[in-house]
């Protein structure tokens, strides 16, 4: 099975590459250049001639690209054992003394304005403020400190402030929309913190979403990524930006074909974000949406892959204000076709909330789809939806979980029934938002709770106390029932 790794160096990956295999340096004999005028250009002649072009695009984008591309130097501090202690009269005698050691770890980033701004991966400095130092080294040898880090986990994106006294160079950015699977690309970084590197491929993919959970979208390409290459940019034949390369999928933690760059029109916008504000604010629609199966579609005469399914709108929320309703399939938005879940939630989320969209919706199986006006909101921090089709949400009989993001209600015995449990008794999730901790543990919309770490849960009393018995340390065990198939999750539980 492949695992998807984040490409950030670390010190244990160099060890193998500090002691290399002896060599001998081969000796070239170097030819002269064929004389054009006495000999015709054939076929081949043509060919290298073509190869020899395409070798001067890459050296040019190359020698643009890597001014601007730095090495992201993180130190961290950790305890140890005092080594020293060892040699001490009656050693065995004396407590231990931890003692601090610098790690030393790598990224890359690239220098995306020229006071000092550079654009790197969250997770290449993600735990920056506790015991750590970042700094930022030019491919010239000039290293600046961070003077400042802002982060968005959600795009693993982040960025660096550094300040030098004169302008610096940096990168600027293409579409990527535009980019086609095919198109050349360029992987500008620092694998295994060797320095500066470049290596050359295609684009494989586009569109990639290796989690449905979170929502990245990536490119994806052949160029090889390593570890170190994290926060590298990923260009075109021009230099351009069109990615950020960010993770690899791999048998063995190493490259194997298969990486992964944040699409560029997504840094960018996640850029001016954290620039602007020190936070990314994103829109949110109010209701969760789900593929169109593929009879379903049919049934409507749909092309596969058109469209998406909406359920209950939330309450107050931009799609109960558009009278959006459960069950209803949007095709379309400002003309763009709703092709999956993934690519329509990407899209809302960088949406505009100062305008109107317009949606296609087709409503209780009509052939001609209506026209929806909608106006997105930002999503406030912590959300979490209340359907509309709740009745027991209006007597208040209903639990908000902000830390693990989502709303809980008490089963009936006709809830339970129809979520395939008859004659259970149980916690009904009536909604867990995607990104929240629920959802990451794997906990869905029509889940019935039926045990919190071995003991049974029938009221949100019972709830409320079993949680509290949970520790940070053991986290906290769910025995979930859903269409009569019973399954364990587990979820984090903050001190």
């Amino acid at each position: 099975m492949s695992r998807f790794y984040n490409v950030c160096g670390s010190t244990a990956l160099l060890a193998a590459l500090l002691f290399p295999s002896p060599f001998v340096s081969p000796t070239f004999a170097i030819s002269a250049p064929n004389d054009a005028t006495s000999e015709t250009p054939s076929a081949a002649d043509a060919a290298l001639e073509q190869a020899r072009l395409l070798s001067v695009a890459f050296r040019q984008a190359a020698q643009k690209t890597l001014p601007a591309t730095v090495n992201i130097v993180v130190k961290r501090g950790v305890d140890a054992p005092n080594a020293a202690k060892s040699k001490l009269p009656f050693a065995e005698l004396l407590p231990d003394l931890p003692e601090k050691h610098l790690i030393e770890g790598a990224g890359s980033g690239l220098i995306v304005d020229p006071s000092g701004i550079v654009l790197t991966n969250c997770h290449v400095v993600a735990a920056s403020e506790i015991g750590k130092s970042v700094s930022v080294e030019l491919s010239d040898g000039r290293r600046f400190p961070a003077k400042k880090i802002v982060k968005d986990e959600k795009s693993d994106l982040a960025l660096v402030f550094v300040e030098s006294p004169e302008p610096l160079p940096f990168l600027t950015f293409a579409d990527s929309d535009a980019v086609e699977i095919g198109d050349w690309a360029l992987a500008i970084g620092n694998p295994f913190m060797l320095g500066s590197s470049v290596s050359a491929g295609v684009v494989s993919a586009k569109g990639r979403f290796l989690n449905s959970k979170d929502g990245k979208q990536f490119i994806q390409t052949d160029a090889a990524i390593n570890p170190g290459n994290s926060g590298g940019p990923l260009v075109n034949l021009r230099g351009e930006v069109v990615g950020v390369n960010t993770a690899i999928a791999s048998l063995s933690g190493g490259y194997q074909g298969i990486g992964f760059a944040i699409p560029s029109n997504v840094a960018v916008w996640v850029l001016g974000q954290l620039r602007d504000k020190g936070r990314v604010e994103r829109a949110f629609l109010g209701a969760p949406v789900s593929a169109l199966e593929y009879d379903a579609a049919k049934r409507l005469g749909l092309a596969p892959k058109t469209g998406v399914r909406l359920g209950a709108p939330f309450r107050d929320a931009p799609a109960a204000k558009a009278g959006l309703r459960a069950n209803d399939v949007l095709l379309e938005i400002d003309g763009q076709k709703i092709e999956s879940p993934e690519t329509f939630e990407a899209f809302v989320e960088r949406a505009a909330v100062d305008r109107d969209y317009s949606l296609k919706v087709l409503r209780n199986n009509e052939k001609e789809p209506k026209e929806v006006k909608i106006r997105f909101e930002i999503k406030p921090e912590n959300y979490v939806g209340v359907p509309l089709t709740e009745k027991m949400v209006e007597r208040g009989s209903h639990r908000v979980d902000r830390e693990w993001g989502a709303m809980l209600i008490p089963s009936t015995p006709e809830s339970a029934a129809r979520l395939g449990a008859p004659g259970r008794e149980g916690i009904v999730v009536l909604n867990a938002t995607p990104g929240g901790a629920a959802y990451k543990a794997g906990l869905r919309n029509g889940m019935l709770i039926v045990k919190l770490n071995g003991r049974e849960v029938k009221s949100l009393e019972d709830f409320d106390a079993a949680k509290a018995e949970a520790t940070p340390e053991t986290g906290i065990e769910l025995e979930v029932v859903q269409k009569s198939e019973a399954k364990t999750l587990r979820l984090p539980v903050k001190k």
